[in-house]
């Protein structure tokens, strides 16, 4: 009788435990559901101010009569942020066509041949075919881009014969005056040089070769001033390009680390073998069951000990041994994935 009198108030003290917890986590949900919805209103709100006034100039800061609009006889009055800030350059490299031409000899020498040995060295001495894979998959895409929607360049251009690819164009005809030439066409959506430039930096900060990594980056702002400056390229083409080159290639750089070691297996593989990978790869489907995977896979006994095995980035990197045998070890970790999942359709089918 002592016994059960005793155990009555244990138990009555573990379900009040257990109901505080829930409550906690009640409030916890509670809290989280309220923020979001607080955060979501705010932002709800400055995007529809910013999409319902972006056509209007005075909240710009400029009058319906300026010359800061992308061009002045442009009837759809194409207003862009970047132009606006760029202004003063803007009028100085008009002023002083010579100082345009310089900068576009340095942003041609450094910002594309520069990049583009660069990728040749890594692809032909190295054996790194990263650089090479991602470049011609941004190539790919915005010769698509381009031909899929062409924007010819601002009249208000100011073109140098030193810059690219007016410089290549130039060898083939004769340009005349760079002040009364017309315009040479080219693809404005996305930028290139920001794309090829945040690539090539990137692939050195992984391969240790930070200062480079640092004077690629510092290079590209000012090649974007430049580029605003000179109506070279719209703003939009800038933020696609970066994004191009930080997101949008990695899959592009996986393939390349696979062709850099021979492995056709591994390259096969990573391609997609049916109608219906070909369809989760275009809408981007493979990319949230890949991140739905790894969270369980990331728990697994195999895994962690594959991580423990791993050096530190900064390390691992130091060493192009080393750095293989990383890049193995995640693409292990890629190949576990995958047959996991193919496990899993089987079961479902």
């Amino acid at each position: 009788m002592a016994t059960s009198t005793q155990q009555q108030p244990t138990t009555t003290t573990a379900q009040k435990e257990e109901e505080q917890e829930l409550i906690e986590q009640i409030k916890s949900i509670a809290r989280r559901d309220a923020s979001f919805l607080l955060i979501a209103a705010i932002a709800a709100i400055i995007f529809s101010w910013m999409e319902l006034n972006a056509g209007n100039i005075e909240y710009r800061g400029i009058n319906s009569d300026t010359r800061l609009l992308s061009s002045p006889n442009n009837s759809y009055q194409i207003i862009d942020a970047g132009y606006i800030a760029t202004t003063p350059l803007y009028n100085f490299l008009k002023e002083n066509r010579d100082w345009n031409d310089f900068f576009a000899l340095v942003n041609t020498v450094v910002g594309v041949f520069a990049p583009f040995l660069y990728i040749a060295w890594q692809t032909f001495w190295i054996g790194d075919y990263v650089p090479a894979f991602k470049y011609l998959f941004i190539s790919a895409m915005r010769s698509m881009c381009g031909w899929c929607t062409f924007l010819p360049p601002d009249p208000s251009y100011l073109m140098s014969f030193k810059d690219f690819p007016d410089i290549i164009q130039c060898l083939q005809k004769d340009c005349g005056d760079v002040e009364t030439a017309q315009v040479n066409p080219f693809l404005s959506f996305f930028s290139g040089h920001v794309a090829t430039l945040v690539m090539c930096a990137n692939h050195m900060y992984v391969r240790k070769n930070k200062k480079m990594c640092y004077f690629f980056h510092v290079f590209n702002v000012l090649q974007i001033i430049r580029l605003l400056a000179t109506r070279g390229h719209y703003s939009i083409d800038i933020v696609i390009g970066w994004f191009m080159a930080t997101r949008v290639s990695n899959p592009a750089g996986r393939l390349g680390r696979y062709f850099s070691r021979g492995d056709s297996s591994s390259f096969e593989s990573a391609l997609p073998s049916s109608a219906s990978e070909v369809f989760e790869k275009l809408v981007g489907v493979d990319v949230v069951k890949e991140q739905a995977r790894m969270s369980v896979l990331m728990k697994t006994n195999e895994v962690q000990n594959l991580l423990s095995q791993m050096k530190d980035p900064s390390e691992v990197f130091a060493e192009p041994t080393a750095r293989m045998l990383a890049e193995d070890m995640l693409d292990e970790l890629r190949d576990m994935i995958s047959s996991s999942l193919k496990k899993e359709e089987k079961k479902i089918s």
